[in-house]
């Protein structure tokens, strides 16, 4: 059954830049109950499955200084159609900027007859990330996808079983790998590892998962073990659930605006110089204050149906599998 995906283009909403695509709006209807879905326990434990399939469990420490992370790791499914060569090859005809707009329409089109999917009903987004900023759905403003390079912390981050992120003050921003990675000799990997290198690699579909602080792949697995072999930042596809709430205007401050306003314009009425990028601040700081649209409230949907002795049997069992596995410490941005 195909869930309905109404789209309209991102240029950002009044705590962000104006002008500029930053991905896409998603307005999901019609849709089925999640196959990927979170379940949530008391005492900030959860777990994520994927049908029958688990494919984490996470526990958030005291204090919430960061969070603990078990990862099952089976072989790779392919819960999106493979992006084919036709397909990379059509794409690439077009300039950049149109190729990531179509990649990002790509996207839209495949989720909506994901045989696995997370979406439910409400709002999404599905933003830009080009590997080092993004708008973080937890703070106001602009930061940092935690560092992307290769090094032996993410070449071992693909295998490890157990993660611990440490929040430090910023959060963390990882990208984690649901799948086992594939081996480097793959005819996969091969493939985009050569893409890469040429730079014509597609996006990573990833979902933000706010009780994580955390960047999941959807799609791209493949992708992600190229980028990290060929020392490329890959770009990624940040697909996000919001909510929105009603803005009330400040007379007092849109007042004081308009008065500011109103002396620039005096002198450039003079013929006095005025700095272009004082004009270009005036500009942005008048359509935030006068903008009525709402404000965007980014959240993980989950359920809370999962039984505490349930997570605790399933983890220890986890753990005895795993045993001499180490746990690798990844520190906060």
């Amino acid at each position: 059954m195909a869930i309905n995906i109404h789209y309209q283009d991102d240029t950002g909403d009044y705590e962000r830049e104006y002008g500029q695509w930053r991905g896409l709006l998603l307005s999901v209807s019609d849709a089925p109950r999640p196959t990927l879905r979170l379940r949530t326990a008391f005492d900030r434990r959860m777990r994520l499955d994927a049908g029958d399939l688990s494919l984490l469990w996470a526990e958030i420490l005291d204090g919430y200084h960061g969070v603990t992370i078990y990862r099952n790791l089976p072989q790779h499914q392919n819960w999106l159609p493979s992006i084919s060569s036709t397909e990379v090859q059509r794409i690439n005809e077009f300039t950049p900027d149109q190729q990531l707009k179509l990649w990002f329409r790509y996207f839209v089109q495949v989720l909506r007859t994901a045989d696995i999917n997370c979406m439910s009903n409400g709002l999404w987004s599905l933003e830009y990330c080009d590997g080092t900023q993004i708008y973080h759905p937890h703070w106001c403003g602009s930061y940092r996808l935690r560092g992307w390079q290769r090094d032996g912390d993410d070449m071992q981050l693909l295998h490890a079983p157990t993660v611990y992120l440490d929040w430090n003050l910023n959060g963390n921003g990882q990208v984690l790998n649901l799948f086992a990675p594939q081996h480097k000799d793959s005819g996969r990997v091969k493939w985009w590892r050569k893409l890469s290198r040429n730079g014509q690699l597609p996006p990573i579909l990833v979902w933000y998962i706010h009780g994580l602080n955390a960047y999941l792949v959807l799609d791209g697995h493949d992708r992600l073990q190229a980028s990290l072999f060929e020392d490329v930042r890959p770009t990624f596809a940040v697909l996000s659930s919001f909510y929105e709430i009603a803005v009330q205007g400040d007379p007092r401050r849109e007042s004081a605006i308009l008065q500011q306003v109103n002396m620039v314009s005096e002198r450039v009425a003079q013929g006095l110089h005025i700095n272009p990028s004082v004009l270009n601040d005036m500009q942005k700081l008048l359509a935030q204050a006068f903008d009525r649209r709402p404000m965007r409230r980014f959240i993980t949907r989950s359920s809370a149906t999962l039984n505490p002795q349930t997570w605790d049997d399933e983890v220890a069992t986890f753990m005895r599998q795993k045993a001499g596995a180490d746990c690798i410490h990844l520190r906060g941005v």
